[in-house]
Order: C-alpha cells, then sequence, then structure tokens
C-alpha cells in the first residue's frame, strides 16, 4: 500500500504549492488526481516518484518510509515507474530500444517477445524499428507508456498519459493499459484533465485544489454529490439554480442552491422557459446553451434547437451541496 501522511511542499517559503496532503492507494486499485491546471497533481507525482524534497510529512510504501530526493543516489523509486509529460525517451534510439532500455539481456529472444508484446499493448509493434525522434507525440506517448510498463512495476505514476493520442485510439489504449495494470497488480495514481478516466477506471477519485484535497471518494459518489461547485465543474457543463433565480425549484426540495446536470434536465410543456442561445451536436444528442433571466442553462436534447427558439423545462433530478 503506498501512503501519503500530511505531505507539504512548496519551492520557496511564501506560497505553499501543497498543504497536509493525506491519502493513500491499495496495491492495485487505481487513485485518480482531478483538478484544474496549476492544482498540484503534476507536483504530487514527483513528490511520489522522488523527484523532489518535501518539507513535512512522509510517503510510506508496504511499510517502508521514503526518502525521497535526498536519499537517492539516482532520483525515483527503482520500485516506482514516472510517465512524465515531456515522455523521457531516447530520440536517436529505436523505439524497441527505448522499450528494452532496462530490460536483462541475459536472453535476448524473452527480451524480444516482451518487447514485442509491450508495443502491440499500445499498437506501436510496427514501428520497432524506428527511431523515437521521428514520431509524432501521440505516438511517443505511447511508446512511452510501454517503456513504462516493461519491468511490470509496483506503482505507476502517469501524468496525462494520453493528452496527445489520436482520439479514435484513446478508448482502446485506455482499457489496454488500465486492464494491464489490474492483471498484474499495479497501483495507479492518474494525474489528468480528462474526468472520464476517472469516472470509468479509477477505485477512488480525489479533487485537488491550490495543492489540498477538496473531496475524495468514490468517482460515482463524488458526480452524485460534489462538495461544491468547483468540483461540479470539473465535470463539464452543470447548472447552479437556487430558488431566487428558479422560483419553481420549491416544488422539488427545500434546499438551495442546488446541482443540476444538463441530462436532467428535460423538455416540458410547463416549467421552466429558457430562450435556446445555440445548440451542439455531440452525435447521440444536443447539448443546448440557453438563457434565463440572464443565466445560462445547460439541458441535453435529442433534437436540433434554432436560436432564438424558447421551450420549458423541468427537473428530472438534481444534487444537493452540503
Amino acid at each position: 500500500m503506498l501512503e501519503i501522511n500530511d505531505l507539504s511542499f512548496s519551492y520557496d517559503s511564501d506560497k505553499k504549492i501543497i498543504s497536509s496532503l493525506t491519502f493513500h492507494v491499495e496495491q492495485g486499485n487505481m487513485l485518480a488526481l482531478i483538478g484544474e491546471s496549476g492544482s498540484g497533481k503534476s507536483t504530487i507525482l514527483k513528490l511520489i516518484y522522488g523527484l523532489l524534497d518535501w518539507e513535512s510529512g512522509e510517503i510510506i510504501y508496504n511499510g517502508r518510509k521514503l526518502t525521497g530526493f535526498k536519499g537517492n543516489l539516482v532520483p525515483g523509486e527503482s520500485e516506482f515507474k514516472y510517465l512524465e509529460q515531456d515522455f523521457g525517451l531516447m530520440p536517436y534510439a529505436t523505439v524497441g530500444e527505448n522499450v528494452g532500455k532496462f530490460l536483462s539481456n541475459i536472453d535476448l529472444k524473452e527480451k524480444h517477445e516482451r518487447i514485442v508484446f509491450l508495443l502491440s499493448l499500445v499498437e506501436m509493434d510496427e514501428y520497432i524499428d524506428s527511431k523515437a525522434d521521428n514520431l509524432s507525440g501521440g505516438q511517443k506517448q505511447r511508446v512511452a507508456l510501454a517503456k513504462a510498463l516493461a519491468q511490470t512495476p509496483s506503482v505507476l505514476l502517469l501524468d496525462e498519459p494520453f493528452s496527445q493520442v489520436d482520439t479514435f485510439k484513446k478508448s482502446m489504449l485506455k482499457r489496454a493499459v488500465f486492464d494491464f495494470a489490474k492483471e498484474n497488480n499495479i497501483s495507479i495514481v492518474l494525474a489528468t484533465h480528462e474526468i472520464e478516466d476517472a469516472l470509468a477506471f479509477a477505485d477512488e477519485m480525489i479533487i485537488i485544489k491550490k495543492g489540498t484535497i477538496v473531496q475524495k471518494g468514490l468517482p460515482a459518489d463524488i458526480y452524485k454529490m460534489p462538495e461544491n461547485e468547483y468540483v461540479a465543474n470539473l465535470f463539464g457543463e452543470t447548472n447552479i439554480l437556487s430558488k431566487e433565480e428558479f422560483p419553481g425549484l420549491s416544488e422539488y426540495t427545500h434546499h438551495s442552491p442546488v446541482l443540476v446536470y444538463p441530462h436532467q434536465l428535460i423538455l416540458s410543456d410547463n416549467g421552466l422557459r429558457v430562450k435556446v442561445l445555440k445548440s451542439y451536436y455531440l452525435g447521440s444528442h444536443y447539448l443546448v446553451e440557453s438563457i434565463y433571466k440572464f443565466k445560462r442553462i445547460w439541458f441535453h436534447s435529442p433534437n436540433f434547437f434554432p436560436a432564438g427558439d424558447e421551450c420549458f423545462l423541468q427537473i428530472e433530478n438534481f444534487q444537493i451541496f452540503d
């Protein structure tokens, strides 16, 4: 188990980047760190791996206190692998050489088979003899993932690992990598802006803001009961409605304000009367931007609404802020 206890860090004494951070990751589980840019997600990964020295607190892995940057002759924990945003590939080595860099040469046939398997996992096996410098950003990112998995780490630290991968390849690649990690009991700490990854794959989610934990728990629980508007907005377009703005809300609850996701507003013959500003086609439905008393309201619709049209909305469900 990976334990982070009361961890604090700053680049200078005037401003804390990470403040009193505490969480743990069970072996084989995946933890997603979610937050806006600059919230401290990448710094947390660097602290865990041992690229930075924390000011206070401790990091423990399987009962062993980690010593961090100062305690290792070569930065980084031997049981961990860290995939950073610049990939860390050798540009003039081949794809195969990059993935096999730290694999044993005792059995070259076995080494080659391992390299081919990992490159197949990320759909890069046909590039095994290509120079890394000749690859696109997305291809380099996939090779870096294969390299990080080469020695089957105990803990895999991923910083926006699919940010440059082509959209049509992302879903399959994510399933392949995360399934491989589960099958091999690898713990993952994932820093990402892609909230869908956390909802689909993570065992636990932590919401970070300015280096502190705003909320942590099961992804579904956080989605259903966000702590505040900051958390809710990480899931995309949201509607925060109060009784003052929407008097009809009293019909549904005595609480105010409430969070209503776009799919929880349904078209009706009466209710909240809105004026359409724009309809965005998302394939299975339209995301409709509308306005009500100078407040933007987002809802889903199976049909296109021209700008200027008016319609009525009813609340099908909602979340209550604590």
